[in-house]
């Protein structure tokens, strides 16, 4: 819980440095966009977990039946909240929460989206398990998730046990939790999710697209 308390703090004060800052890789995102839009449907009820400022669950908006959009940062969510506002969209909610707090005794879910999340959480098993509540029976889990290289290498060690340290120690990055692209689709498996799509950006780490439907 310290790490996760510090990184409330940690999003909320980069928030509108983060809002003001362009998507590095707009193709990759884009390309992300419409391969979640073309697993969703009209009626669909949709929760986006670590939703930022809340971009993506605006242009998810107009192809379901409703989103919920979270964010453990209340800063972040000031500003989708903002965004809300100047685009009248009328079938999104925004609110602040952690993983844990959302509740499968309000509303299950069509689908569950988790961009660019699950390698931030300080515990995925626990997460991973209470994400898969949430969701109906036959349901989807859409995530993107950075991962670690197969094979390590002396560059990703340098990084990864160095210089992002040293970052966390002087406050100028939220916990992080690498693990490899096989790994987290074995957790997924485990706690009921069959993989139907999966698909991956190389680089230094690798960014691992998955669908995965509830059993």
């Amino acid at each position: 819980m310290a790490a996760l308390s510090k990184d409330v703090a940690f999003w909320s004060k980069i928030s509108r440095k983060y809002a003001a800052s362009p998507i590095r890789d707009m193709d990759g995102y884009l390309m992300t966009l419409e391969r979640t839009k073309s697993h969703l449907k009209s009626e669909d009820k949709v929760l986006e977990i670590g939703c930022g400022t809340g971009s993506t669950a605006l242009l998810i908006a107009p192809h379901v039946a409703h989103i919920t959009a979270t964010d453990l940062s209340l800063g972040m969510i000031e500003i989708a909240n903002e965004k809300l506002v100047r685009e009248s969209v009328g079938n999104v909610t925004f609110k602040v929460a952690e993983v844990l707090d959302h509740s499968s005794d309000d509303v299950s879910y069509d689908a569950v989206l988790a961009h660019n999340l699950l390698h931030l959480l300080p515990a995925l098993d626990s997460a991973l398990e209470y994400i898969s509540s949430l969701i109906k029976p036959g349901g989807l889990f859409i995530s993107k998730t950075v991962c670690a290289p197969e094979h390590g290498g002396f560059k990703y060690a340098m990084i990864s046990k160095v210089a992002i340290p040293f970052m966390q120690a002087i406050g100028k990055a939220p916990f992080v939790d690498f693990i490899t692209a096989e790994t987290l689709e074995r957790k997924m498996n485990g706690v009921g999710f069959d993989i139907v799509e999966k698909t991956d950006k190389i680089g230094m780490f690798t960014s691992r697209y998955i669908v995965a439907r509830k059993s």
